[in-house]
């Protein structure tokens, strides 16, 4: 009894850390990718703007486009993060009530023998 519990917390804790890494590097990688994001389109419009034409109108869009894609960036990794903490949280409890029910089984078979 005691090995099997042993055995069922050594895989739910591995599975936990896995969770958790896995939760933080997803919210890492969204927030460096919407900064190296930011910092090309501030590069590219660091270079100086044209004052009038289609090169102005295109630099507006380009301006446009971009700050859409890192406003909208900024939402969905606050999103998905939200997601995943729900994620993880689930399968935290759905683990604890595996350890439970192994336990309770485990209970139930001494009884019986």
């Amino acid at each position: 009894m005691e090995k099997l519990m042993e055995l069922v917390d050594a895989s739910m804790k591995s599975q936990k850390v896995f969770m958790e890494g896995w939760v933080k590097s997803q919210k890492e990688f969204m927030v460096n990718w919407t900064e190296a994001t930011q910092k090309m389109q501030e590069s590219v419009l660091s270079m100086g703007e044209p004052q009038e034409g289609p090169a102005k109108e295109m630099l507006n869009l380009y301006r446009l486009a971009f700050t859409t894609m890192v406003d909208s960036s900024k939402v969905f990794t606050e999103e998905a993060g939200k997601i995943q903490e729900t994620w993880k949280n689930t399968v935290e409890k759905q683990m604890d009530m595996s350890r439970e029910m192994v336990k309770n089984f485990s209970d139930l078979f001494k009884k019986a023998a």
